[in-house]
C-alpha cells in the first residue's frame, strides 16, 4: 500500500510559541497527541477486545495511527496483539464474519478493517480475543465470503418506483438506502485494494467488485444514469445554496427514491466519494463537481445541516466528507478551470439562512490551543495551512476531554463508532479504499502513474514513477525536477550533457578517449562534460562514470 498520508508526523518537534514553522509543528504534535490519547481511551474501554458493533472502525483507527504503509507492521507488540484481537472478533463474531446473512453496516466495516489489517502485515490467523477462538480461522477467507455476499445483495435492477436506482443496498439485502450503501461500497473498495496489493488484479472477484462499484458510482444503463451520479437532487437556491456555478448544487438523501428525504450532509459526502470509486472517476467528473458544490455551499465544521441530516450523525458526516477531500488530494488530479476541489471548501462567505449557517475556514493565526492539549495563546498554530482539515481537527481537539474521549455534542447512537470516526478524521484515513483515477485497473494506492494509464506498471529506473509518466525514465529522479519545463527531467539533461565531450548528442568511445587524454587536468568549469562527478579534477572515476553511460 502506497497511500500518501498528509497528516503531519513531527515526533520530537519542540512545542514553542516561536516562528511560523515552529507553530505549524505545534499543530502536528498536538494532532498526534490527540490521536494517542484517543487510542488510549479506546484501550481502556476494551474497544479492541469486545464486540462493540464498531470493531471494524476501531481496528482501522488503530492501524492508521501511523503513516501507511506502516499499518499493522508499524504497531507496538502490545498493539499488534490488540489488532489481532479485533481481527478475531471480525472473523468469528456473529455480528460480523460469522453472521449467517449479509448486513451492510457490519460487513462493510469488517471488510475495511480486515483488508487494511492483512494488507499491512497482519497474520491471516489472528490470536484469540476474549470470548472468541480464531484457531484455524482465516481473515482472507472471511474477506472473500463477505465480498461475495455483499455483491450478491446489491440492487442491480431498476426499482418498481422508477429508474436510476440500480446499485444501492439496504440493511440486509438490495434496497435504496444511501447510508447502508456507503458501508457496502467502502468495504468492497477496501477489499479491491487488498486483492490488488497482492497482485490479484485479474481474478474474477476483482472484476465483480469493479462492476459493483461502477454501478453505484453511476454509469449509463439503457441510456439512464445509475447510482449516485443518477440520483443527485439539485438544491440550488435553498438555504445557503446560492453559489452553485453552472453545474448546480446536487446532493443526496438517505434514500434514492424521490421525495422521501431531502439531501443530507453525510449522505451527500458519502455519495461524492462513492462516485470516486468508479472506474476513471476524478474530481473533474461533472456529477462529482455537482456534489462538491453542495458540500461547499453547505460547509459547516461544527454541525451537520439540520433538519435534513440527523444531528446525531455529526461525526459520521465529518468522516464521510474528510474521505472525499483526502481521496481527491491523494489522487493529485487538479480541478480543471472553473471546477472546485478540497482547497475551495470553506472559502465561500459565511451566511445564515433559515437557521442554518454556512461557515468559512478558521484562521490558524487567531486560534488558541485547545484545552485538552495544554495552554497556548492565540497564534499557537500560526503558519499552519488554512482549510477544511484544520477546521475539522481543531474542532475535534476542542471537543476532546482530558480522558481522551471525543464526545459527540449532538448525542450518539454508538459511542465506540463516534470515537472511531473522530480518530479516523484526525488520521486522514482512506480506509484502504481502492480508487483508480486513470482507469488502468491499478489502485491509486499502488499505481506508479496515478493519472496516466499503465497496466503493466513498467518502471525501468526503479524510482517512484512508471515509465509512461516519468520525465526521465532511465535515471532515478523522484523529484521529477524540470527546471526549463521542456518535459525532460533535469536528471536526464544533466546526464546527456555530461560525458558528451564532442557534443554530438551521443556518448560513445570517442568521448571516452577525449576524457582519458585529459586525465589529471582541471575542468574548464562546472559544466565541463569531462568531469561528470564534478569533483574539480578529471580522473579515472570520470572515465568509469561515462563508460556506464555509453550509448545514451
Amino acid at each position: 500500500m502506497k497511500i500518501s498520508q498528509l497528516r503531519l508526523i513531527m515526533v520530537g518537534a519542540v512545542l514553542s510559541f516561536a516562528g511560523p514553522a515552529a507553530q505549524a509543528a505545534n499543530f502536528g504534535v498536538d494532532i498526534n497527541a490527540a490521536i494517542d490519547a484517543g487510542l488510549q481511551y479506546a484501550r481502556t474501554q476494551n474497544q479492541f477486545t469486545t464486540d462493540t458493533q464498531a470493531n471494524g472502525l476501531s481496528l482501522l483507527a488503530l492501524l492508521e495511527k501511523e503513516t501507511i504503509p506502516a499499518g499493522y507492521n508499524g504497531l507496538t507488540a502490545a498493539d499488534k496483539l490488540l489488532a489481532q484481537n479485533s481481527a478475531c472478533i471480525l472473523i468469528e463474531s456473529g455480528s460480523y464474519g460469522d453472521r449467517g446473512f449479509f448486513y451492510s453496516y457490519y460487513d462493510g466495516q469488517a471488510l475495511m478493517g480486515l483488508a487494511v489489517y492483512l494488507e499491512t502485515g497482519g497474520p491471516d490467523t489472528p490470536a484469540a480475543s476474549s470470548g472468541y477462538n480464531c484457531a484455524g480461522r482465516s481473515a482472507r477467507a472471511t474477506i472473500d465470503k463477505m465480498v461475495d455476499r455483499t455483491i450478491a445483495a446489491q440492487n442491480k435492477t431498476n426499482n418498481p418506483w422508477g429508474v436510476r436506482y440500480s446499485g444501492y443496498w439496504g440493511y440486509t439485502g438490495n434496497g435504496l438506502d444511501s447510508s447502508t450503501t456507503q458501508f457496502s461500497l467502502a468495504g468492497l473498495a477496501a477489499a479491491k485494494g487488498f486483492y490488488s496489493s497482492k497482485g490479484e488484479s485479474v481474478i474474477p472477484r476483482i472484476q465483480a467488485i469493479t462492476d459493483s462499484l461502477d454501478l453505484i458510482s453511476g454509469k449509463l444503463v439503457n441510456n439512464v444514469m445509475t447510482g449516485y451520479a443518477g440520483n443527485g437532487k439539485d438544491q440550488t437556491g435553498i438555504y445557503t445554496f446560492t453559489d452553485c456555478g453552472a453545474v448546480g448544487c446536487y446532493g443526496h438523501a438517505y434514500g434514492a427514491s424521490s421525495g422521501v428525504y431531502s439531501n443530507s450532509s453525510q449522505q451527500t459526502a458519502s455519495g461524492t466519494w462513492g462516485q470516486l470509486t468508479g472506474s476513471g472517476k476524478t474530481v473533474n467528473d461533472v456529477n462529482i463537481q455537482r456534489y462538491l458544490r453542495w458540500l461547499q455551499n453547505g460547509y459547516n465544521y461544527t454541525t451537520n445541516l439540520y433538519p435534513e441530516s440527523w444531528r446525531e450523525f455529526y461525526f459520521y458526516y465529518l468522516w464521510s466528507s474528510s474521505k472525499v477531500y483526502n481521496i481527491i488530494q491523494n489522487s493529485n488530479v487538479a480541478p480543471a478551470a472553473g471546477n472546485i476541489g478540497p482547497d475551495d471548501i470553506g472559502t465561500l462567505p459565511s451566511v445564515t439562512v433559515s437557521g442554518y449557517t454556512r461557515q468559512t475556514n478558521l484562521d490558524p493565526a487567531l486560534q488558541t490551543r485547545p484545552a485538552s492539549r495544554g495552554v497556548g495563546p492565540a497564534g499557537f498554530y500560526a503558519g499552519e495551512t488554512k482549510g477544511w482539515y484544520f477546521d475539522y481537527a481543531y474542532r475535534l481537539m476542542s471537543l476532546q476531554t482530558a480522558a481522551g474521549v471525543f464526545p459527540n455534542p449532538n448525542g450518539t447512537y454508538n459511542a465506540a463508532a463516534d470515537h472511531a470516526y473522530a480518530l479516523l478524521v484526525l488520521e486522514r484515513s482512506l480506509g484502504g479504499a481502492c480508487i483508480d483515477s486513470d482507469n488502468d485497473g491499478v489502485c491509486d494506492s499502488t499505481d506508479n502513474c496515478i493519472n496516466t494509464p499503465n497496466t503493466n506498471q513498467a518502471n525501468t529506473d526503479g524510482d517512484l514513477f512508471g515509465n509512461v509518466c516519468d520525465n526521465c525514465p532511465t535515471t532515478v529522479n523522484n523529484d521529477q525536477k524540470d527546471s526549463n519545463s521542456n518535459g525532460t527531467g533535469d536528471a536526464c539533461e544533466i546526464v546527456a550533457k555530461d560525458c558528451d565531450v564532442d557534443k554530438n548528442g551521443l556518448i560513445n568511445n570517442a568521448d571516452i578517449n577525449l576524457i582519458k587524454s585529459a586525465l589529471g587536468s582541471l575542468p574548464t568549469g562546472s559544466t565541463d562534460p569531462r568531469n561528470p562527478d564534478h569533483n574539480g579534477i578529471i580522473n579515472t572515476r570520470d572515465v568509469q562514470i561515462c563508460i556506464g553511460r555509453l550509448g545514451r
